[in-house]
């Protein structure tokens, strides 16, 4: 099984409450068809969630100890459950030094693949539901919400253990809660995080370059390869490797796109973390007021779509034959 270790605790701090409360477990779990199940599902959510930061561990060990914790626990000198505790105490030492309320389940889970071990850390939400037995009576229970991830991290070990590792480590931010991600990055340890940002639109300027001097048939064939691999592999939670990239956009010539990214950045990298909205808004135009909704190829603009910057006004040619019918019958009910 890919599911290796597991174990999962409680902490809680009520509204104003300066105590954090803790529901320890003192063994790992089990594991079984359900718990590889329940990690297929945390991974999935993860994964989906756009706006994940990449970095890595901080070197500061006094004040964020987790990676030294981690590094015993690899080391075999202490038991995965017995590192998730001492994790688990700094969480909530953490927990109450901070501003944060919090009811959740904090799940600790290794994974051995192929290609290497991962580490997955997610603070689960959880609800109450109904439920009838075998008697047909009715019972009330609490369950996890797998798609309310509150705050979760990925490591790939490999990668920290190597020297060449420099964003092993993925965290998510809390939605709309500053104070909760800030602290649970201070209690990863989580620093020098990637520009996600900055790196995708250096790179989709560079595709741009690639692609302006080829005929405008092959130019859209190859934008659209780069973005639908791009989107593949972030999907996938894995980093966009340039040569790997490379011999998918050309088999024939398969290092001429890495050669080229290579030669247009400052300071090469061999591997991208795509930022998704920049990837689909890429490919897509689209924008929207109160009155108006409008989205389309980016390779019609200039074609089907004409923009007039002078008189801010849009020109539509060949419109599409769903939305003719529409505006004909609405021009015939006027």
């Amino acid at each position: 099984m890919a599911l290796s270790h597991l174990i999962a605790h409680h902490i809680s701090r009520p509204t104003g409450s300066g105590d954090a409360h803790i529901q320890q477990r003192e063994s790992e779990m089990g594991v079984s068809g359900k718990e590889e199940e329940l990690l297929r599902e945390l991974k999935h959510s993860y994964i989906g969630k756009a706006g994940k930061a990449y970095g890595q561990f901080s070197e500061d060990s006094a004040e964020h100890p987790l990676r030294q914790w981690l590094q015993e626990y690899l080391d075999e000198k202490i038991p995965f459950s017995s590192f998730t505790h001492k994790a688990l105490q700094h969480f909530k030492l953490g927990l109450e030094q901070s501003e944060c309320e919090l009811s959740a389940h904090i799940l600790f889970m290794n994974e051995s693949l192929a290609d290497g071990d991962y580490l997955y850390i997610f603070l689960v939400d959880h609800d109450e539901g109904s439920y009838i037995d075998a008697n047909l009576d009715i019972g009330h229970s609490f369950y996890l919400n797998v798609t309310r991830v509150l705050l979760g991290a990925k490591l790939n070990i490999a990668e920290m253990l190597s020297d060449e590792g420099k964003h092993y480590l993925s965290v998510l931010r809390s939605r709309g809660d500053k104070k909760l991600t800030d602290f649970f990055w201070d209690f990863m340890g989580f620093t020098d995080k990637v520009d996600v940002a900055a790196d995708t639109s250096e790179f989709l300027s560079i595709v741009s370059s690639f692609t302006q001097d080829l005929p405008e048939e092959k130019a859209v064939e190859t934008r659209v390869k780069v973005v639908d691999y791009c989107l593949e592999q972030d999907k996938a939670g894995i980093p966009v490797r340039m040569e790997e990239l490379s011999e998918h956009v050309d088999e024939e010539a398969p290092k001429a796109f890495a050669s080229f990214v290579a030669e247009k950045q400052a300071a090469p990298k061999q591997e991208l973390i795509p930022d998704r909205n920049q990837l689909r808004q890429f490919m897509r135009i689209s924008g929207r007021s109160d009155l108006v909704s409008m989205s389309f190829a980016a390779s019609a603009l200039g074609e089907s779509i004409v923009y007039d910057a002078e008189s801010d006004s849009l020109t539509i040619k060949s419109i599409p034959s769903s939305l003719k019918a529409r505006l004909l019958k609405h021009m015939q009910q006027q």
